[in-house]
């Protein structure tokens, strides 16, 4: 074979070679592309019926992941790779590929408690661990909170299952424990009858159960009132915010004093 005729093998097997891999490439990005069209076609489709937005979400997450699987098998398979082959070399490394996956096997079969258990749903406020947030989405690995600051939150769907989660929204209400410090010269009925003329005004707060307006504890240079009221869980911020405000004006007015940290220092004269 002269060198023509090995260069002329070498250029047709690149081209060949070439082509299959755009064509694989092609597929496969056809199928990232159907993947999400699927899953959000199945989420819609399944939000019309009885299935809470929860498990479309999951199941919606579960088809993309099938199809990207064979749209991946697929464009392996355009490459030349005997597929059959490729199955058994995975069989004989099932060992290793066991260990790997464990994690992943672990989040799906979470994802299906989750949504069996139904622990939560979406668009509840929970907190889990040093992290709070809203239910945004659930996938077959993952759960995404957004917080109260708009960052997105992904937990691995076993963490949630094994750990304890504090579901702020699934009752509808909540109970918001306010403290505040005043002097010990401070007038302590008078600040409490400010306190409760506060949240008696308020309509969000609820008549029943009852609010409290109670000395709290009784600390080095100050005297804490705590202050705990009922209202529904979308009023819960708002409720917060504004008595902070009212709380420093109306103290203010009265003139009830907020100690504030200070350091006495002592002079020996020698």
């Amino acid at each position: 074979m002269d060198w023509q005729t090995l260069g002329n093998n070498l250029l047709h097997g690149l081209t060949s070679f070439a082509g299959d891999l755009i064509l694989a490439a092609l597929i496969f990005f056809g199928g990232w592309f159907l993947a999400r069209l699927a899953a959000r076609l199945t989420k819609k489709a399944i939000s019309k019926g009885k299935v809470d937005a929860l498990a479309a979400s999951f199941i919606g997450s579960l088809v993309k992941a099938v199809v990207l699987v064979v749209a991946g098998v697929s464009a392996v398979a355009q490459l030349g790779v005997n597929i059959t082959s490729l199955v058994a070399a995975l069989g004989a490394a099932g060992l290793t590929a066991s260990f790997a996956l464990q994690g992943s096997l672990s989040n799906l079969v979470s994802g299906i408690q989750i949504i069996f258990t139904k622990p939560f749903d979406m668009g509840d406020y929970l907190a889990f661990g040093a992290y709070e947030g809203t239910v945004k989405k659930i996938e077959i690995l993952s759960t995404t909170l957004a917080t109260f600051d708009n960052k997105e939150v992904v937990i691995p769907n076993s963490m949630i299952t094994s750990d304890v989660v504090v579901n702020f929204t699934r009752s509808g209400t909540r109970r918001l424990d306010l403290s505040y410090g005043v002097s010990y010269q401070a007038d302590l009925q008078k600040a409490k009858e400010i306190l409760q003329t506060l949240v008696e005004e308020d309509s969000r707060v609820f008549a029943d159960p009852a609010p409290l307006v109670a000395v709290g504890e009784l600390k080095e240079s100050s005297v804490t009132l705590v202050c705990k009221v009922w209202c529904k869980e979308e009023d819960y911020w708002p409720l917060y915010y504004r008595m902070q405000e009212a709380v420093k004006a109306a103290f203010d007015q009265a003139g009830i004093s907020i100690p504030y940290a200070q350091l006495d220092v002592h002079v020996k004269q020698g």
